[in-house]
């Protein structure tokens, strides 16, 4: 067979096998194309006497995807797209302007829910804008994210966490934002991300809001259009608050007068002491915390909280001790032997120190604030449902109280009947009834009468402030009454109470007084102080 012959052959042979190629690359790349791609690559090079472009198609099917195209268009044919395509535009933020603001978690961070634990929104459809909080059925668990801020763009870093929740609606009016038709999320640092679906992937951070669950389970965001303002303003707080540190050292000065003399140191004096020692404790930290601006969530605000209750239990108790004695101990005439007197002072302080603690664990069970009334204005129904665990309370504790008092008040007009109708046996009557220890018990309970007084119109006052939604100067007189109530304890128990005599007795006994004739005489009348 000539030359020619196998030239023609040879020729044919590429022809195929160039024909094979442009197909596989046209179909695209795969495990079973590559794989054809390499035997034909094979089975041309050990061909031998091919021509220039015989050679440069056998390069093409070894070389890269980019000089097969060129080689294609080369010969004419229509190029073939390549398998590995350049993106328009970046797949992440990385290329975008970052935010100079980012959010960042810190300790005190919070998520901020509109209504307590264990309760969720009750949304009136007809009128969106009012709201208010029921028994929870639904968990409350928002969707919480660590995310980057950049121009019209957002990063997840796909990093879990968890907040601590602020519980009320820091707003005096809102916007509400509903997830039926907005999207929205938390940030790592509790600020609420709010994405418009519908704004070319605009978004805005809100950092005064609350966020809760309907009992139907769609979530709700209400975000500040104006936010609740300081109604009381800052040379204000200051100024009560140094009226509330005067009454510190008035109330110490009782307490330590009731606990040190062993004339005063009975059941009605330690009773006294220790409410006495309450309300400056409360006192003490509540100016503090406003004077110097530390913040008053969590563990402070239940402290405070607790103290200030613990006063109002206190008082409740000195109330029952006067109604105990007035209706019992004194008409049955019942002295008390030092067992059974530790005894009923250990009960008077299980009931003043356990109803406050019960009470602060329910608030703190609800996630709210512990910080009492004081300073503060109901603007809002998250505010005054704040105060669900205090104002309440304290009402009740008062009222209670008023009622012991009317109903001792008909004890003394029994005991004074009582008198008239044994006139006539003096003499034995008196070796049972003790006239000095009557006479105590019903200076006690003029005294506890008139501080009860001061403490119901002090708290009225209290009341008229927070729920009042002006900003007048007459508020301020109000917490003026309510910060002076140690200097009102002070002059009930030791000027009206006239307890001098005591007092110079016990100054007498450090070598700091003497004691004339007459007050020698008062004290040795005195046999059985109260």
């Amino acid at each position: 067979m000539n030359l020619g012959y196998w030239k023609i052959i040879l020729a044919l042979i590429s022809l195929k096998a160039y024909s094979t190629f442009s197909a596989q690359t046209t179909a695209g790349p795969g495990p079973n194309n590559l794989t054809d791609l390499n035997t034909s690559s094979t089975l041309n090079t050990t061909s031998t006497g091919l021509s220039d472009e015989i050679i440069s198609s056998t390069l093409v099917v070894n070389g890269t995807f980019t000089t097969t195209e060129t080689t294609i268009t080369e010969a004419g044919v229509k190029p073939a797209q390549s398998s590995i395509e350049k993106p328009s535009e970046p797949a992440d933020c990385s290329q975008r302007e970052k935010y100079r603001k980012q959010p960042i978690a810190k300790e005190s961070s919070r998520l901020r829910k509109c209504c307590p634990h264990g309760e969720n929104l009750d949304i009136y459809r007809e009128n969106q804008s009012d709201s208010m909080c029921d028994n929870g059925i639904l968990n409350f668990q928002p969707s919480i994210i660590s995310a980057v801020l950049f121009d019209n763009c957002i990063e997840d870093l796909e990093i879990e966490t968890k907040l601590d929740y602020d519980i009320g609606n820091p707003c005096n009016s809102s916007l509400i934002y509903d997830d039926e038709e907005d999207v929205f999320f938390v940030l790592q640092d509790g600020s609420l991300l709010i994405i418009d679906k519908f704004g070319n992937e605009s978004y805005t951070v809100q950092e005064n809001y609350c966020l809760d669950i309907d009992k139907s389970g769609h979530f709700f965001a209400f975000t500040c259009v104006t936010q609740v303002e300081e109604q009381i303003a800052f040379a204000k707080v200051i100024f009560v608050a140094v009226l509330m540190l005067i009454s510190m050292p008035c109330l110490l000065l009782v307490s330590y007068l009731h606990m040190t003399l062993r004339l005063l140191r009975n059941l009605h004096g330690l009773s006294l002491s220790l409410m006495s020692l309450c309300l400056a404790s409360g006192y003490f930290v509540h100016s503090v915390v406003h004077i110097y601006g530390i913040p008053n969530q969590g563990f402070i605000g239940y402290v405070i909280q607790f103290c200030i209750l613990s006063y109002f239990f206190w008082y409740f108790c000195i109330c029952f001790n006067v109604l105990l004695n007035v209706w019992y101990k004194l008409p049955c005439c019942i002295q008390l032997s030092k067992p059974w007197a530790t005894f009923n002072f250990a009960c008077y302080t299980v009931l003043a120190f356990s109803g406050p603690a019960t009470i602060v664990a329910l608030t703190v069970q609800k996630g709210l604030p512990g910080m009492p009334s004081y300073f503060l204005q109901g603007l809002t129904e998250s505010i005054r449902d704040s105060q669900r665990y205090f104002i309440p309370p304290v009402s009740t504790i008062l009222f209670l109280s008023f009622l012991i008092n009317i109903i001792s008040f008909f004890g003394f007009q029994r005991i004074n009947g009582y008198e008239k109708a044994e006139k006539g046996d003096q003499v034995e009557r008196n070796l049972l009834f003790d006239q000095q220890k009557y006479e105590d018990v019903k200076k006690d309970a003029k005294c506890v009468s008139l501080l009860g007084i001061i403490m119901v119109i002090s708290w009225l006052l209290e009341i008229v402030t927070f729920y009042s939604g002006s900003n007048s100067n007459y508020l301020l007189l109000c917490d003026m009454v309510n910060g002076l109530q140690g200097v009102w304890v002070l002059l009930i128990f030791l000027v009206v109470r006239r307890r001098r005599t005591i007092i110079l007795r016990w100054w007498y006994d450090r070598g700091s007084h003497e004691l004339q004739g007459t007050e020698l005489q008062a004290l040795s009348n005195s046999n059985n102080p109260t």
